[in-house]
């Protein structure tokens, strides 16, 4: 599978303009429809260079206009001079590169007016040594090797590229992701503290915030996140995953133990760029590694600010932090470590795993569920669905490509079924071997033009004409049919959230209309309620006049009576002999205090009364009143 499919490799403007191509010839004579089939033509230039880029041969356009149209013959033109020239450009650039360290600088005096070795232009290909230093020490950073690979490479990264890799990857919103400028380069960013990550990295299951492990291993080896390639990721990723398995999560992959599986080396032809390679051909932990990946070093974009580095329940104060600048390992690193007898019997445990293939510990979900990545959306499962029923039709598509080679319907040469996977390929372009060769009346600019593994089509006149053409055809509707696939694969996944979201409303409107019928329902019962206790009042209200009533009558009774008791007292004898008791009392009384104020005066003639039993009764009061003084 190329890099680009063959449906995105046109602009919707170049579509548009295959439709009206035919009006633009019967309407050229105004001058707006002039600029608007010049602007056609140049987006017409773009995607046939497109295709030459990435060595797709002329492209498939029978499904916009006739095969003898004029369009179709330039098309096939336009590629025979554009592939040759992208082509030998690539062979200059790699020789370039590779040869970069023997060419002298130039002087002072050599360079045109307003430069020189001091100028800006030499201070954006090195980086100072006052950049953002190692947390593993305080040593100088040294400067931008000019060798590095990197340098190379502009970033193709676009804002839609951002929007999605945000969305597959589920990057939080919080972590700024930002694209290169024109003159910045994944190894010497503009500003500082700025990390470049690359597209494929991703893809092999690196994750944000970054794992201590993957911080402790790149800051041992003086290395950047951007220096690893993917197969280096894999294995890192991998080999975290199995450890987790083997241990139950009970334990960790350490440094020491990775190491001791696996040598850290440079690319050769990609100086800057290192892998991990197994120290032992006994000891290949991590299997089904591509031989190598499609281009992918234009393919990176730079991380802001420091919020995606460490884990939450990390120490903000204490955690090992990703470096920032390019370097290189010392050789001290570099040897095979020793490990304990008991460290080696963990590793044979790891060999025992039956399958160990990347694919199988790099997938969203395994990484979620160790905590080394976030749970996958409906949306991420929704495009991985599709992206696995596309490989199934290519590899369909490619066995019956071979079927018909083999039966001999088809002339193809040999080395055109042998197709990478999605998303590898050789990143040597200088190595690669051409699928699509130039037309044979094409002169190359170079005598040996570096051939390309990236098509899937040979160009060369079949056996059968028909059946080329059916082919070509069909594989131009697989691609649609891919595309579409993958849109529907969107749709269905933001149906999938609607639906969702759409039971979640449901459900609460559920919820709330019983939550209002039992409130209804509660009301209606503290009515009756009501309704009985309003009811228990008013018989007690009326019990209450009742006895009220009652108790009045009693009332008056019991003044009737005690009014009757008091009259009939006041007429009955004992009521006068009280009140003469009580004068006989008050009188001797009076007499004995006149007696002790009055001492020569003689009382004893004052009597209240003639007869006897009243003087009686008074002496012998006064007899208890003395007695009851004396004591």
């Amino acid at each position: 599978m190329p890099p680009y499919s063959v449906s995105s490799l046109w602009s919707d403007d170049v579509r548009g303009g295959f439709l009206s191509h035919s009006y633009l010839r019967q309407n050229e004579n105004s001058l707006g429809e002039r600029l608007g089939f010049l602007w056609f033509f140049r987006s017409f230039f773009v995607g046939v260079s497109r295709f030459a880029e990435n060595g797709l041969g002329p492209p498939p356009i029978e499904g916009f206009v006739s095969p003898d149209s004029v369009l179709h013959r330039l098309s096939a033109e336009l590629y025979s001079l554009i592939y040759p020239s992208i082509s030998t450009w690539e062979a200059i650039r790699d020789r370039m590169m590779a040869n970069e360290a023997e060419w002298s600088l130039p002087l002072s005096e050599e360079l045109p007016e307003g430069l020189s070795d001091e100028s800006a232009g030499r201070v954006a290909r090195e980086v100072s040594s006052e950049a953002t230093p190692s947390t593993s020490g305080s040593r100088q950073l040294p400067r931008v090797d000019r060798s590095w690979k990197a340098l190379s490479f502009f970033s193709k990264i676009k804002q839609d590229d951002i929007d999605r890799i945000r969305r597959r990857y589920q990057i939080p919103d919080d972590v700024v992701l930002r694209i290169p400028d024109s003159d910045e380069r994944a190894c010497c960013p503009k500003y500082e503290g700025d990390v470049a990550f690359y597209k494929v990295d991703l893809r092999a299951g690196l994750h944000f915030p970054m794992q201590p492990f993957v911080r402790e291993l790149l800051d041992f080896l003086s290395l950047a996140l951007g220096q690893v390639n993917p197969n280096g990721w894999r294995k890192i990723i991998s080999c975290m995953v199995m450890w987790r398995v083997n241990s139950n999560e009970q334990e960790d992959l350490t440094m020491d133990e990775f190491l001791f599986c696996y040598e850290p080396c440079q690319i050769a032809l990609s100086r800057g760029f290192w892998t991990f390679k197994s120290r032992d051909a006994d000891i290949k932990v991590v299997q089904g590694l591509p031989s190598s990946d499609r281009i992918w070093k234009d393919g990176y974009f730079f991380v802001c600010g420091d919020n995606w580095e460490r884990l939450a329940q990390e120490d903000p104060r204490d955690f090992v932090r990703v470096r920032r600048s390019w370097g290189t390992p010392s050789s001290s690193v570099l040897d095979c470590l020793l490990l304990t007898p008991a460290w080696k019997e963990w590793i044979s445990r790891i060999l025992e795993i039956e399958d160990r293939r990347y694919v199988i510990f790099t997938e969203p979900d395994p990484l979620a569920s160790f905590s080394l990545g976030p749970v996958p959306s409906s949306t991420v499962k929704a495009l991985l669905k599709a992206n696995k029923k596309r490989a199934n039709m290519m590899k369909l598509n490619k066995s019956r490509l071979r079927q018909l080679a083999q039966s001999g319907e088809v002339a193809t040469d040999p080395v055109v079924l042998k197709r990478k996977r999605a998303g590898e390929g050789s990143s040597r372009r200088a190595e690669e071997v051409p699928t699509h060769p130039p037309p044979r009346d094409a002169i190359p600019l170079v005598k040996d033009v570096p051939p390309v593994i990236m098509v899937d089509v040979d160009p060369n006149p079949p056996a059968d004409p028909s059946a080329a053409i059916g082919l070509n055809e069909a594989m131009v509707i697989s691609q649609r049919c891919i595309s579409v696939e993958e849109d529907l694969a969107t749709l269905r996944a933001k149906s999938m959230a609607d639906k969702a979201e759409l039971k979640n409303v449901r459900r609460a409107v559920l919820e709330l209309t019983r939550e209002r019928k039992d409130a209804l329902d509660e009301a209606e019962r503290v009515k009756r309620e009501l309704k009985v206790r309003d009811k228990d009042v008013e018989v007690a209200v009326t019990v209450k006049d009742k006895a009220v009533a009652e108790l009045q009558h009693l009332v008056g009774q019991v003044e009737g009576s005690k009014a009757a008791a008091v009259s009939e007292f006041r007429a009955s004898e004992a009521f006068k002999d009280n009140n003469t008791r009580y004068f006989l009392s008050g009188f001797e009384d009076f007499r004995k205090q006149a007696v002790q104020r009055f001492p020569g005066l003689d009382f004893s003639t004052l009597q209240p009364y003639d007869d006897e039993d009243s003087v009686v009764d008074a002496s012998q009061d006064q007899a208890g009143d003395e007695d009851m003084s004396s004591k």
